[in-house]
């Protein structure tokens, strides 16, 4: 068998060999960061998208939570005058029942 004879090494052509490497690297490396680039171009609009969803849905909570307290604020006020109707009631069928002498 016939041995091929081994082409010399020089510094110019393992430099150049090296140049290649990192050019065919440094060309991998922009594609990647473009790829990353657009991306983070897309999570950034999505992440606009759901603060812009949530401020709007926490607007229309805050309306709803007025909407309720102004409720709220209504019944308790209704409470309590029946609260005070029942009681003055109360005390008049006591004073009643005091004149008619009914025990209690």
């Amino acid at each position: 068998m016939k041995k091929k004879p081994l082409k010399k090494m020089t510094l110019d052509k393992l430099g150049q060999m090296s140049q290649r490497e990192f050019l065919s690297i440094h060309e991998e490396m922009g594609e990647f960061r473009e790829e990353v680039k657009g991306e983070f171009g897309r999570v950034h609009e999505d992440i606009q998208i759901l603060r812009r969803d949530t401020e709007a849905g926490f607007g229309t909570l805050a309306e709803i939570l007025k909407s309720v307290r102004a409720d709220l604020k209504d019944i308790k006020s209704d409470v309590a005058t029946v609260n005070e109707d029942y009681r003055e009631l109360r005390i008049r069928v006591e004073r009643l029942e005091k004149k008619v002498g009914l025990p209690r």
